[in-house]
């Protein structure tokens, strides 16, 4: 089953402000973890619940990552994306679990370039290199409120690819787009 959305919600793209402040340290080796610029628990631990509020999701552990982090899921009738929207089987995105608090996840090219030039991801090591697909990044961790919102709507745009809904077809900007807003426009 694919998962379709509002037309509204289909010509939006994905602009999100300049992330305040210089990028977090990034650990050299695999796993690939945030070394500072951490969240606070309660912001981790809202990510969580929001996310796996999103239709369908499963939460599971990852296989490609340490036991500690959360996968998230789709059952196989929900998976409608390419192969590149995934990063392993139906796992399309998965968060480390603190202090670090990093989001591993897939995104469509244009989110994708976009969160990385706006400071908000960088391109995974491993995708980097060519084992995994260059859909593949690690977002930083939300700080405050306002970065978890942004991050959630990088989530969100990750599900939606693995869902195979078709996005960011044309820009627009308004204010009140929140994923509140996106989620009152989706169909199932």
């Amino acid at each position: 089953m694919k998962l379709e959305v509002a037309p509204e919600e289909a010509e939006m793209a994905f602009e999100p402000p300049l992330r305040l402040g210089p990028r977090p340290q990034r650990g050299l080796g695999i796993p690939c973890v945030q070394l500072n610029q951490w969240p606070p628990s309660s912001i981790a631990e809202e990510l969580m619940g929001r996310c796996l509020a999103f239709p369908n999701v499963r939460s599971q552990q990852s296989r490609m990552a340490s036991p500690e982090c959360h996968a998230l899921s789709l059952p196989d009738e929900f998976c409608a994306g390419p192969p590149g929207a995934f990063i392993v089987d139906h796992e399309f995105c998965h968060l480390h679990p603190l202090p670090d608090g990093s989001i591993h996840l897939t995104l469509p090219d244009d989110v994708r370039e976009r969160a990385i030039r706006r400071g908000w991801a960088e391109q995974h090591p491993v995708s980097r290199a060519g084992i995994l697909p260059e859909t593949l990044v690690m977002v930083y961790a939300p700080r405050n409120t306002t970065e978890l919102d942004i991050v959630l709507r990088m989530v969100w745009y990750s599900y939606l690819f693995a869902s195979g809904a078709q996005i960011g077809q044309r820009e627009r900007r308004g204010k009140g787009e929140t994923l509140e807003h996106i989620e009152r426009h989706m169909v199932l």
